[in-house]
């Protein structure tokens, strides 16, 4: 009786036991489940990720790839541009020369002290209805007068440096205010039209005098000196005396014409300060004058050979 009790007993000991082994592995199955689908999910997850990835990486670089192609086909453009534009040049210097070679002479018309609102407009719509290029060196101008720096620009004329003052006493303190007067001029015009202009005209001309007030020698020392540092400096051998005693037109007229000389480079003085009605008026005249007597016009570039004075100071 106690055997059998004793039996069961065990039995039953052994039926728990083997029911919590049961339960205890079947919470190891489901943890396991769990933890699988968990891994599941974070694979899918990176598998998603990584899909994007690629994906922008692709597309990334596809609009890299037509960036690129866009970037090509614009230099190439341009390249192409320049290329038509330097060819044209070309054509133009080319003709250029065979009208120097048959012609009397050449007339460079130059004008300084500008621009004004009133003078050099007028001159800008003669020389366009003459179809005629010209130089224009130029003093400091504000907003109003920037308009004519750009139509200069846009016609095709050379804008040259004048200085951002014309007071002699300024100017010529040294030959370093000399250099920063054109520096000075030359960084406005580069805002204005995007272009560096590397010929100047010195106040005065580089034969002045006024110059021995304030610094004696200093001329000397700044023909030299502008050459160094890359500019080009031009004076006249033509001067219409508009800024001194040519009271008229007809004087104007008088003094060019009489100064200009066949098979030479005739660079001509004049001005385009407020109120210069008598270089305006006489202007259009002198244009047909040359053209009848076989002289062609042009405007002075970085080629032009230098036309200077013998310097006095």
């Amino acid at each position: 009786m106690r055997f059998q009790l004793n039996l069961d007993l065990k039995e039953g000991l052994t039926v728990k036991m083997n029911e919590e082994v049961s339960g205890e592995n079947k919470k190891k199955l489901n943890y396991k489940r769990v933890l699988l689908v968990v891994v599941i999910i974070i694979i899918m997850l990176l598998l998603i990720i990584f899909a994007t990835v690629i994906k922008n990486n692709n597309k990334a670089e596809q609009i890299r790839i037509e960036a690129d192609k866009v970037a090509e086909e614009e230099i190439m453009k341009i390249a192409i541009e320049t290329q038509k534009k330097e060819e044209e040049r070309q054509r133009e210097k080319e003709r250029e020369k065979q009208e120097e070679e048959s012609a009397t002479g050449i007339i460079f018309l130059t004008f300084d002290d500008g621009p004004t609102s009133d003078s050099t407009p007028q001159i800008l719509d003669i020389l366009k209805n003459r179809n005629v290029k010209a130089t224009f060196f130029v003093l400091h101008y504000d907003e109003h007068n920037e308009q004519f720096i750009k139509r200069e620009q846009q016609e095709g004329h050379t804008i040259a440096l004048h200085g951002y003052t014309h007071n002699y006493s300024e100017v010529y303190q040294s030959a370093e205010t000399c250099i920063e007067n054109f520096e000075k001029i030359g960084n406005q015009v580069y805002q204005t039209t995007g272009e560096r202009s590397k010929i100047i005209r010195f106040p005065g001309g580089s034969s002045n005098t006024i110059s021995k007030k304030y610094c004696k020698g200093v001329m000397t020392e700044l023909v030299n000196r502008v050459i160094e540092l890359g500019y080009r400096y031009f004076d006249w051998n033509v001067d219409s005396d508009d800024a001194g005693h040519a009271k008229t037109s007809q004087d104007i007229y008088n003094n060019v014409t009489s100064g200009i000389k066949p098979e030479r480079k005739n660079v001509v003085l004049m001005h385009d300060f407020a109120g210069n009605y008598k270089t305006i008026d006489a202007l259009d005249s002198i244009i047909s004058w040359g053209l009848e007597q076989g002289y062609v016009f042009r405007k002075i570039t970085d080629e032009t050979p230098m036309v200077t004075h013998g310097v006095n100071n």
